[in-house]
Order: C-alpha cells, then sequence, then structure tokens
C-alpha cells in the first residue's frame, strides 16, 4: 500500500516537471519572461533531484551520447581552469553551461515516451503558429525591408528569427508525417509553408541554408526508409522556387544579399575575418583552448602573439561573437573540446540513423530532439 501511494506521488511529480519543461520551452520563445523561465527550470531540476533515487532509469550515465555530453561539459571545466581569466570563466559556468546539465537532465526524463514527444510536437506547431503570427505582423504593420519579430512578446534579429522557425519547422513537419487527420495536416501544410516563406523572408543567408539542410536531412531520411512520395516532392521544391524567386524579384534587400554583394557572400557576410584571426590565436593554445565564457573571445591577449595583435571585436563591434560553434569551441577549449563536441554530434546523428526502422518516427525524432535542443537552444554562447 505504500508502495503503491508513493508510485502515485512521484508519477504527480513527473507530470508537473512535465508542464515545467514544457513551460519553460514556450518562454524560450518569448523575449519577456527570464526570471519566469529561471524559475521553471530550476524548480524543475529540483523535482527531478527529488525523484532521482525513485526512477530505475541509468541512461544517464551508461548511454554513449549522455556519456559524451558529460565528457563535453568536462572539456568545459577544464578550459576553466586554464583559462586566461579563471574567475570570468568561472562565474560564466553558471550561464549557458549549467542551463544546458539542467535541462540535459530534465528532457532526458520528460522526452522519455512516444506521448510525450507527440505533445512536444504539438506543443512546436503552437508555437510556430505565435512566432509567425508575429513575424508576419511586424513585417506589415511596420512595412520592414526583412522579416523579423518586433512585438513586445517577441523581438529578435531576422538571423534568430530564421533559426527559430528552421527549430520549430522540424518538430512542426515530424507531426505533419504523424498525423493521421486531414485536415489537420492541410492546417500544418499551410503552417510549415508560411515558416519556409518566413525564412527567405528574413533574408538570413545562414537561415536558408539551415533550412536546406534540414530538408536534405528529411530527403536522406525518406530515401532509407523508401517512403518518398517524388510527386509531393517535385510540388514542395516547386513552391519553395517559386517563393524565392518572386521574394529574389520583389525585394531590392534580397538582390543585394544573394547577388549584388558578392563582397559579403564571398566573405561568408564578413565572417572570415573573423575566423582568420580566431584560428591564428587557437593555434597559440591548441590542446584546452583561451578559457570558457564569450568575452574572452573579445579580449586582446588570446591575439598579442598572431599578425592580427588585437580581438575581432575591436575591428568591429559584431566581429565579438565567431559566428561557427565548431571555432568557438576550438578557441575556448581547444581541440579537447572540438573532438568531444564532434564526436557528440556523430553518436547523437548515428543513433538516429540506427533506429530509423527499429523505432516509431516519434521515438527516432526524439534522440535527435534531446541532443540537438541542448546544443542548439541551451548553448547559445557555444
Amino acid at each position: 500500500m505504500q508502495s503503491r501511494l508513493m508510485n502515485k506521488k512521484y508519477e504527480i511529480i513527473d507530470r508537473i516537471l512535465e508542464i515545467e519543461v514544457y513551460l519553460y520551452i514556450l518562454f524560450m520563445f518569448l523575449t519577456k519572461g527570464e526570471a519566469v523561465r529561471n524559475v521553471l527550470l530550476y524548480s524543475g531540476f529540483f523535482l527531478w533531484l527529488a525523484g532521482l533515487k525513485y526512477r530505475n532509469d541509468n541512461r544517464l550515465v551508461t548511454k554513449p551520447v549522455p556519456l559524451l555530453f558529460w565528457g563535453f561539459i568536462s572539456t568545459i571545466l577544464i578550459s576553466v581552469v586554464f583559462s586566461i581569466d579563471p574567475l570570468y570563466s568561472l562565474k560564466a559556468l553558471k550561464e549557458d553551461a549549467l542551463k544546458a546539465v539542467v535541462i540535459f537532465c530534465l528532457v532526458s526524463t520528460v522526452l522519455s515516451d512516444e506521448k510525450r514527444l507527440r505533445r512536444l510536437c504539438r506543443l512546436s506547431f503552437f508555437i510556430l503558429i505565435f512566432t509567425i503570427s508575429v513575424g508576419y505582423y511586424s513585417y506589415i504593420v511596420y512595412d520592414l525591408p526583412l522579416m523579423k519579430p518586433v512585438t513586445t512578446l517577441r523581438h529578435s534579429w531576422h538571423a534568430q528569427f530564421a533559426v527559430d522557425l528552421n527549430t520549430l519547422l522540424s518538430f512542426t513537419f515530424v507531426l505533419f508525417l504523424i498525423s493521421r487527420d486531414t485536415r489537420f495536416k492541410i492546417l500544418l501544410a499551410i503552417a510549415i509553408i508560411a515558416g519556409i516563406t518566413g525564412v527567405i523572408l528574413s533574408t538570413s543567408r545562414g537561415g536558408i541554408a539551415g533550412s536546406v539542410g534540414i530538408a536534405s536531412v528529411w530527403m536522406i531520411y525518406f530515401l532509407k526508409t523508401k517512403k518518398i512520395n517524388f510527386k509531393l516532392v517535385a510540388v514542395a521544391a516547386s513552391v519553395v522556387v517559386v517563393f524565392f524567386s518572386v521574394s529574389l524579384f520583389m525585394s531590392p534587400l534580397m538582390k543585394d544579399k544573394f547577388i549584388y554583394d558578392k563582397k559579403n557572400i564571398m566573405s561568408f557576410n564578413e565572417r572570415t575575418d573573423i575566423w582568420k584571426p580566431l584560428i591564428a590565436a587557437a593555434l597559440e593554445r591548441p590542446v584546452f583552448g583561451w578559457g570558457y565564457g564569450p568575452k574572452i573571445f573579445t579580449m586582446d591577449q588570446p591575439f598579442v602573439n598572431t599578425s592580427y595583435k588585437a580581438s575581432p571585436f575591436n575591428i568591429k563591434p559584431a566581429f565579438g561573437n565567431p559566428h561557427n560553434p565548431f571555432l568557438r569551441v576550438l578557441f575556448h577549449q581547444g581541440v579537447l573540446g572540438l573532438i568531444s563536441y564532434c564526436a557528440l554530434l556523430i553518436a547523437a546523428t548515428g543513433l538516429f540513423w540506427k533506429g530509423m526502422e527499429k523505432f516509431p518516427l516519434p521515438r527516432r525524432f526524439g534522440e535527435r530532439v534531446r541532443v540537438r535542443g541542448i546544443l542548439d537552444s541551451n548553448f547559445k554562447s557555444y
């Protein structure tokens, strides 16, 4: 009897924990609510710890992907020890690194079955509708040259807007594939088309490249599972090409960014001006890197012994961010961090492909969610 009551108690805790994680994901896509996000995150972690010893789940310490994740976290701790500013790096841990650990523990528990993954897909669809709505509203009402949200609830740069849309479109597409309701599938298809159009109108070259990459992954998936409808693919590709062509013709900014601005196109929008000094500095401390925390990159010390002498940040404030996750890890955590980062991504991808025919689609996608969500959403400075 007592055992049954305890099980019931922890079922309630798990349900509360699940709701908190969904709310946290919702608030991630709102400009306001940082305090609410922190309360949801750490109160959820407290509940997770409270029920830890009653869960018969050792995946966090036995499975390859979790072990590689902990390995990556350990390289962050090592970079703190060998940092050129250890005190700052130690303080920086409480931001992305700590949140990533908390989110990893929570997500690995909450997204542990197909029903919860389906709920996550539905939540993502709801957030996609909201994000698309504020994007189109801002674009039309404020007559913006590119699409981005400029409302009280949601305000972001066009590049981040494109990243958000790509993330939400991935989940929404899974919902489209598993849905059996024809009318709902039509609604999902309209939302997906509107989302892709939003990415195009954002004029974010990285966002558009991301969309192409996501589409390529799904194409490989369908080819591997032999569930591809070539007519549907042809129609979808034609729609995207038409939207892109019309946008390119009607938007002067699109023409400048994709046709006339050859200098920025060749330099990846000036990113090579950041990457060259970054690589030169990384070679000065190749094993452990220069230390954890985004401000390390803005300091001149890592660049003094290179031909560049100063941080790219001193050339242009926008250069305070490496704009490349792999090079960023190399600079801050060295080769040790880069190897663990690549191993984590490769293992997660391999797990996804390996489970293609073994598990239902939501569960297969969930394996990607558990790692990609952590790396994309919680390592924003990484």
